[in-house]
């Protein structure tokens, strides 16, 4: 049996074309989207590393603010000494020239009294008198001097000093003052700054979310890690020996801040500290009294070579801002690094390191 022939029908080209062009349409979909996703994810991480540079440049800035203010607190704090200084000492002043001066009288009146001129001496005296109380004085002075009761010219030197230590205070109180106003700008323009920042990081947050977070691990990790090859480099070249009790107290307390934010200007355990205040609570727990600001707990204690640092020390360095931390030993230290970040335990890198304090 013959099967009848089927004809083929032939499609036309211009149909052929439509088909495939249709095909690609709905295939198309399925391949560009990874194109565009992966352009789309490297705009992103470029906007996250920008916006990252931008917040640790807020960041160095608000610390540099922070340890301005800081210093200029630690100014006020001199001034105040001094002013305190400069009053104990006219009130002294006062207290011996007042004694002078009553020896000057007694004088006066046992040489009026001996001479019989008693009268006189109540005229001159007495409240009802009618000579001014400079001739009073140049008066009595006049008598005193004649019977060698005392030295005017040591009164009046007294009398120049308390001038002098008066002007002194007048000057140090307006210093005082002038502190104080330049100490409310610089708190305004580290408050300003601290906003900016706070504000950025919580929108880029909420825009990118864990590529933020991700993007600032990377560089904490990388930092890290150069400052182990750091350390691993220059290991031979550190000695770490057993450190004092007190060291070992002031460690213990400083770790016990772990994961405590970093805020300048602040000393408060379980709230937040800045670098200098972690150091100087830590070793107040050990009995030991530092300057509160860095520069001045830097100019304040001994000094060691770098290469005798022991757990305990203090390891001051210079970024964009002077900064210290307690060094833990084997090339670790704990500190309150900066803004946006917590007390924690970092390697030490020792190319930064500008000198080590040794609280006693």
């Amino acid at each position: 049996m013959k099967w009848p022939a089927v004809r083929r029908t032939r499609v036309p080209r211009t149909r052929l074309a439509w088909f495939v062009l249709a095909l690609l349409g709905l295939l198309a979909p399925l391949v560009v989207p990874a194109t565009v996703s992966a352009d789309s994810i490297d705009d992103q991480r470029r906007r996250v590393s920008q916006i990252v540079d931008e917040l640790e440049r807020l960041a160095s800035q608000a610390d540099e603010l922070g340890e301005k203010y800081s210093d200029t607190l630690a100014q006020q704090d001199a001034i105040e000494v001094e002013i305190s200084e400069i009053e104990v000492k006219i009130f002294e002043m006062q207290k011996q020239l007042a004694v002078l001066q009553a020896n000057l009288v007694g004088s006066a009146k046992r040489s009026f009294v001996t001479g019989g001129s008693v009268g006189s001496l109540s005229s001159i005296l007495g409240s009802s008198g009618s000579l001014s109380d400079a001739m009073k004085r140049a008066y009595l002075g006049s008598a005193a001097a004649n019977i060698g009761a005392s030295s005017t010219d040591a009164m009046q030197g007294l009398i120049d000093d308390i001038t002098q230590e008066k002007s002194k205070l007048e000057g140090k109180k307006k210093q005082l003052a002038s502190t104080a106003t330049f100490l409310a700008g610089r708190l305004s323009a580290s408050d300003k700054v601290l906003e900016q920042y706070e504000s950025l990081r919580a929108q880029a947050l909420r825009d990118l979310g864990s590529l933020l977070t991700e993007e600032e691990r990377r560089r904490a990790d990388e930092a890290e890690s150069a400052a182990r090859k750091e350390l691993d480099k220059n290991k031979a070249n550190f000695k770490v020996v057993a450190s004092s009790p007190q060291a070992g107290v002031a460690i213990k307390a400083a770790l016990s801040q772990l994961g405590i934010r970093y805020r300048w200007g602040a000393s408060s355990p379980g709230e937040a500290f800045d670098c200098s205040g972690l150091t100087q609570w830590a070793w107040a727990k050990a009995g030991v009294s530092i300057p509160r600001v860095s520069r001045s707990q830097y100019a304040g204690l001994t000094r060691v070579p770098v290469s005798q640092a022991q757990p305990g020390d203090l390891l001051f360095s210079q970024t964009s801002f002077f900064h210290v931390g307690i060094y833990l030993g084997n090339g670790q230290m704990i500190h309150a690094p900066r803004t946006g970040d917590v007390v924690k335990i970092s390697s030490v890198t020792w190319t930064r390191v500008l000198g080590v304090g040794r609280p006693k």
